[in-house]
């Protein structure tokens, strides 16, 4: 980077609107068909800034540089301080060196679950351990909204089935089964808001404080008849069970778990392969999961809207 460490441009505010969603073919017309597109694109959408001020109390202004990174930034008017800065600088791109006409394809691929290791190094040339980092980057971004400022799910009238599941493959080595991972979720039927939180077991002291910050009261709780259940507190909540024993739905009141025992099918087929390579990992795999099952077919616009949210330049 061009930019000295100790200077820190200051942001000018924008009010950005509503981002639209878009097919593949549209990103490759109108946003990612070159880079003045593509950047102009960023600036309108909140990913880069719109206009800079420097510390000394100017307006910088936009230019064309050598030696820093996609050659455009902006750059201080006033003869005493001329101090410049790249575009990215305080964007969710800063320190990246990949074009951002790449970059963004990436966002729209990784939304759109176009994904895998071969995908993306046919798509983008990208080698196996860039493909791994920006993935990692973009959980990132679920992990802050699913697990460090989750919104709780359910409310008054919604009915949330609740389950807990062990993730990992069954491998025999010498005779010992290699235990996998417990997770605790439940998926609301209504919105299929969902959430899943790696657990170390299933007691309740350890499911009913998740529980009450993973739901809100007044919301109609369906589960299994697993013990640490009876613990669920009645003030807050209606409980509703079915025995797997005998019905998997049950014949009386129709109670029955299976969306959320879909889910778990789901999630992992998903997570299969990230179990035996890094299963330290897999907190940031369930928030994907849950990020791919919230926005439908809304992920990539919300991506976006997420990126602008944790990394505001405005």
């Amino acid at each position: 980077m061009a930019v000295a460490p100790s200077f820190q441009p200051l942001l000018v505010p924008t009010i950005f609107s509503v981002i639209e969603e878009i097919t593949l073919i549209q990103l490759f017309r109108n946003i990612t068909i070159d880079e003045d597109t593509c950047i102009a694109w960023l600036k309108s959408n909140g990913l880069l800034a719109t206009g800079m001020m420097c510390k000394c109390g100017r307006i910088m202004r936009p230019g064309t540089f050598s030696g820093i990174a996609d050659g455009k930034g902006w750059r201080c008017p006033e003869k005493s301080c001329k101090k410049f800065a790249s575009m990215r600088i305080g964007s969710f791109f800063e320190g990246a060196h990949l074009p951002l006409t790449e970059l963004v394809e990436f966002l729209y691929f990784w939304a759109d679950n176009m994904q895998t290791t071969a995908f993306l190094h046919k798509n983008l040339g990208w080698g196996e351990h860039t493909i791994t980092d920006w993935k990692n980057f973009l959980r990132d971004l679920c992990v802050e909204e699913f697990l460090v400022n989750p919104q709780p799910i359910g409310g008054p009238g919604h009915i949330v089935e609740i389950d807990e599941s062990k993730f990992g493959h069954r491998k025999y080595s010498r005779g010992r089964m290699l235990s996998g991972q417990w997770v605790f979720g439940g998926i609301d039927r209504e919105t299929k808001d969902v959430f899943m939180i790696p657990v170390q077991d299933r007691s309740a002291a350890t499911l009913v404080p998740l529980i009450q910050r993973y739901i809100l009261p007044g919301t109609t709780i369906l589960s299994d008849e697993w013990a640490s259940y009876n613990s669920i507190p009645a003030a807050s909540f209606q409980h509703l069970t079915a025995n797997h024993s005998l019905n998997f739905v049950d014949p009386t009141t129709g109670v029955h778990t299976q969306t959320v025992e879909s889910t778990w099918g789901g999630a992992k087929k998903r997570l299969r392969n990230c179990m035996t390579t890094n299963p330290i990992l897999l907190d940031t795999h369930l928030s994907e999961v849950c990020w791919q099952k919230k926005y439908g077919e809304a992920r990539f616009s919300n991506l976006i809207m997420e990126i602008r949210k944790q990394y505001p330049v405005v």
